[in-house]
């Protein structure tokens, strides 16, 4: 994940440390004095995060920079929000002017190169995508974006060129709000001049409530909790009350140092941040707890003032400059970053240290540049961009922008663009999970009303005898399963969720998320119900054969019959990208591809570990074992590409273009479950004295 380095602080005098800012301000003769070792944090923040990314070692949790940073930001402006209530003479409209003034050159410079560039190095599907993700970064909502596009079906990081933008979105929803909720506090108690009193209070309860939100969000639903401003408010407000706190006490006349303006609480938080950014803390479980840590870190570097004097380490010309980029830096960064993957992709090539170390260097230099010639412009350049000019300008490049990603809708992402030999690549991209309507998220939500949304059989009249349980790598084979289902007069149920496998909960399963474990409770208690169904079709990215044989047991003790998919192939690779790359460099079609088989591709280890647990049913028809990788591997081949469309749309699930060629597996699977259950209620039927049902061809009844 990326982050965006946004806030600022005064303006230097003619370009030079003005006198408050090269001397120590620990006197706080002025809140809004220049801070050298802000600007140096700054510095520090935007490097982790750029090493991070650019994965050098020692930065392996770089991207905490960005929690170092929110805390500066939440300092800053709320100093400015604070400072203006108090002069008598804030103007939310003058601050949310001076906010965009401040960020939205650089970002729709930044977007419309990345728009450019994507033209020549992304397919028409990732480019669509990527427009309309630009388009949301152009009005601050890229967080929201970019929570919709996380999951099984998202594509890779590496693949968006404007992901670090979610941040900036977040920033931006903070500045709205702060300056609201900090002017009505203060307004509301301004009688009884204790507005800035009540502000402190609100920032506390605000900053707690986040926080609890954030601890329990990210234990259920942690990818959500990344983009969300209500899991990341607490983080600046941390610095919104350091600012509060300073500002009451030169409003008391107190201009004696507080006890933690030390050097040993500086040089802490400076050890506890440089802590942070060295040590690999796990990224998909942030923020959460262990967040607290680079808060914290960042708040006693801010909060004790210190080393800010000119003679200082941090206030050494490359930090400081470093500091004024960060902003323009961070921007750049990730769409160079992006673009130099997909160009040696293209190409055969690898990323070599030497590639590496000049794209660290491109970001510095882009970002020098960018705050030569696009943020002072327009920061001071009042005469030139007033802010009506300002607008208009800013608006005229969102309505052409999302004009242009309109013509993108219709064409689909221009594919006349690329020679009509990649078209299969991008079709194969292009197709999602079948029945998206019916497939639920990870929080288990799904657009359609009914609890399991139907396939196959469907007249009203028909009784559910089939369900197909499982995570993506299930859905997946709706469309064969709904034709062989359909011709065998089955009425089956979808019971399938994102990064959900199929498994028997328990209480040792706390590692899952909670909305998983429920649903695959809830699901399971339907089956085994008087009105589940009879046959049951179990497909997942398993990696442990003892829980699928605790499943299997399970629903073979209750009469059910078992339809177990196998697993089909472990790539690696996006399929469709490398397919294009190759037939780029061939500099034609490669209508068909195949690679030789090895352990790791056909998931042998699961497969070995799998056989003995299940051998005890192999006397039981009601076990069914349906194996795709015959469908698409034989004689030590499996077809990647085969007559001129890709067996899959990413790293391991099948494209819908080519998942008819699995309808004879499953026509087969059917037809032996319902063989199966006939022969059980036969059986039955002959132990109690009755005669046994009779088998329709249109399944049980």
């Amino acid at each position: 994940m990326s982050y965006l380095f946004g806030g600022t602080q005064p303006l230097r005098a003619s370009g030079r440390l003005s006198a408050a800012g090269s001397g120590s301000v620990n006197s706080h003769t002025s809140g809004s004095a220049f801070r050298l070792d802000i600007n140096a944090l700054r510095a520090f923040s935007v490097l982790a995060v750029l090493g991070y990314h650019l994965k050098i070692p020692g930065f392996a949790g770089g991207f905490t920079g960005v929690d170092v940073f929110l805390v500066i930001t939440g300092y800053l402006m709320t100093s400015k929000v604070l400072e203006g209530l108090q002069a008598g003479h804030f103007s939310v409209r003058h601050f949310w002017l001076m906010r965009f003034r401040r960020i939205y050159p650089a970002l729709a410079v930044v977007t419309i190169f990345s728009a450019l560039a994507g033209w020549f190095v992304t397919l028409p599907g990732e480019y669509l995508r990527h427009l309309r993700q630009a388009s949301y970064a152009l009005v601050f909502l890229s967080n929201f974006a970019f929570d919709n596009d996380h999951g099984y079906f998202a594509l890779p990081a590496q693949t968006k060129p404007l992901l670090h933008t979610w941040s900036l979105a977040v920033e931006w929803q903070f500045y709205t709000w702060l300056p609201i909720l900090a002017s009505f506090v203060w307004r509301l108690w301004a009688r009884s001049k204790s507005g800035l009193n009540a502000v402190i209070v609100a920032i506390q309860i605000a900053a707690v409530l986040s926080l609890a939100w954030c601890l329990w969000a990210s234990s259920r639903d942690a990818p959500s909790a990344f983009f969300s401003l209500r899991a990341r408010a607490w983080e600046p407000l941390v610095g919104g009350l350091i600012a509060a706190l300073e500002i009451r006490r030169r409003s008391e006349g107190d201009l004696r140092p507080a006890w933690f303006e030390t050097g040993l609480v500086g040089a802490a938080g400076w050890m506890l941040v440089a802590g942070c950014v060295v040590y690999p803390f796990a990224e998909s479980h942030w923020p959460g707890p262990l967040t607290i840590l680079p808060i914290l870190g960042g708040a006693m570097i801010v909060g004790s003032r210190q080393w800010t004097s000119a003679g200082t380490l941090l206030a050494a010309y490359p930090i400081q400059r470093i500091g004024d980029w960060s902003y323009s830096i961070y921007l750049w960064h990730w769409p160079i970053w992006v673009c130099a993957l997909n160009w040696i992709s293209l190409r055969g090539g690898s990323l070599d240290a030497a590639s590496t170390a000049l794209i660290a260097l491109l970001s510095l230099v882009l970002g020098a540049l960018s705050y030569r010639y696009v943020e002072q412009p327009f920061r001071l350049r009042k005469d030139i961009w007033t802010s009506r000019r300002l607008m208009r300008a800013s608006v005229a490049v969102f309505l052409s922008f999302l004009a242009f990603t309109i013509a993108a809708i219709v064409t689909t992402g221009f594919p006349s663009r690329l020679p009509e030999y990649l078209q299969g690549a991008e079709l194969a991209r292009k197709t999602d999970t079948p029945r998206d309507e019916c497939f639920r998220n990870s929080n288990s939500i799904k657009k359609a009303s009914e609890t399991y949304c139907s396939f196959g059989r469907t007249d009203p009249d028909a009784k559910a005898t089939a369900i197909l349980w499982g995570d993506s790598f299930a859905n997946q084979y709706l469309e064969p399963i709904s034709s062989a289902t359909l011709a065998s007069g089955i009425h089956g149920l979808i019971a399938t969720q994102s990064a959900c496998r199929a498994f028997v909960d328990d209480s040792e399963k706390s590692a899952d998320q909670p909305a998983c474990r429920e649903f695959n409770r809830s699901t399971l208690d339907f089956v085994l119900g008087k009105a589940g169904p009879s046959i049951v079709a179990l497909g997942s990215n398993w990696s442990n054969a003892t829980e699928i044989s605790v499943l299997v047991d399970r629903l073979l003790s209750s009469g059910k019959a078992v339809i177990l998919i196998m697993p089909l192939l472990n790539v690696g690779f996006d399929v469709p990208q490398k397919w294009l790359e190759n037939q780029l460099r061939a500099g034609g079609a490669i209508p068909e591809w195949r690679v030789e088989t090895n352990s790791s591709l056909t998931n042998s280890t699961l497969r070995q570990d799998l056989d003995p647990l299940l051998s005890r049913y192999r006397d039981n028809p009601r076990l069914i074992t349906v194996d795709p990788q015959s469908v698409v591997c034989g004689n030590g081949y499996c077809y990647l590409v085969r007559d001129g469309h890709a067996n899959f749309r990413d790293t391991a699930h099948i494209s819908n273009v080519n998942a008819s060629q699995y309808r004879g597996i499953f026509d087969e699977a059917f037809a032996l479950a319902l063989r199966a259950l006939d022969q059980q209620r036969a059986k039955q039927s002959a132990d109690s004295g009755r005669l046994p049902p009779v088998s329709s061809a249109t399944g049980l009844r």
